[in-house]
């Protein structure tokens, strides 16, 4: 009992208790769009004594990029929610009351979920390819697949994140476009999934993949092609070989395995002595 009633104390302290219901969270290049976008978030309910509104003002230039302002967003954000989206979206369908509906539908489903959007992108399923609920201005309403459905990456416009999931965007990638695919990645890594979910709102942009696009999309996958390479894990006790093949992984985890490793080393390390 005095163990649970430390760990409260500790928890108030170093301020984990969330201080909103939802924090919604934006980089803003048009005031006025914006401004448009927060009325409709109240409209639905998401009222400024459980929501705080969160914004980075990039309307004269680009002071921080999506990686870098959405990371100060996730920091910082005293929510238990984070809404991260974007300014020309409107909250003029489903109300709050849909997406705490959601919110708990998924928590049954799945109690290690890190992330929601009303878009997402499905692994390997090159055919379907995505899901999504998505209404437009000039009337199109774009509903595919079924929802909720676990999906391996998210559109960008509209995301949920778990604030006590922890998560980060990376430090290494920069731009404007792939953060929700980043972050997805990073919450799988941390044990944590994504799903898309019934929560129909309208986005005023059907989307914009253009050089910048392709070049973050060619930056993501060298990162990650090169976190996943294989490679031996040496720590102060022990010694483990890390691959995406179980096979690699045990034929160099066993006894010869192991010696050859050592053994090629030693070689590099005598020619790099030698060689200077």
């Amino acid at each position: 009992m005095e163990q649970t009633a430390n760990l409260d104390f500790a928890i108030r302290e170093v301020g984990i208790q969330p201080e909103y219901e939802f924090s919604v969270c934006t980089l803003v290049t048009n005031k006025a769009e914006y401004a448009e976008m927060v009325t409709s978030f109240i409209d639905a309910g998401f009222s400024k004594d459980i929501c705080e509104f969160r914004y980075i003002d990039n309307s004269t230039d680009n002071s921080f990029d999506a990686y870098a302002g959405l990371n100060l967003f996730l920091q910082h954000a005293k929510g238990r929610y984070i809404i991260l989206c974007h300014q020309d979206i409107l909250i003029n369908f489903d109300d709050i009351s849909i997406l705490r509906n959601c919110i708990d539908d998924i928590a049954v489903i799945d109690k290690n979920w890190g992330i929601l959007s009303n878009a997402g992108g499905l692994e390997g399923d090159l055919y379907r390819r995505y899901v999504l609920n998505v209404a437009y201005p000039d009337g199109l309403h774009q509903m595919v697949g079924t929802l909720p459905h676990k999906v391996a990456s998210v559109d960008e416009n509209f995301i949920v994140v778990k604030r006590s999931a922890n998560l980060a965007l990376s430090s290494n990638l920069k731009g404007f476009h792939l953060y929700g695919t980043d972050l997805c990645l990073i919450a799988e890594l941390l044990g944590y999934s994504a799903y898309a979910i019934n929560f129909k709102i309208t986005h005023k942009s059907l989307g914009n993949p253009n050089k910048d696009y392709y070049r973050i999309q060619e930056s993501l996958i060298d990162k990650y092609a090169y976190f996943m390479r294989s490679r031996r894990i040496v720590t102060t006790i022990s010694d483990f070989y890390l691959s995406a093949s179980k096979f690699r992984t045990k034929l160099y985890e066993t006894k010869w395995g192991k010696k050859i490793a050592r053994k090629s080393v030693k070689i590099k390390s005598n020619k790099n002595r030698f060689d200077s």
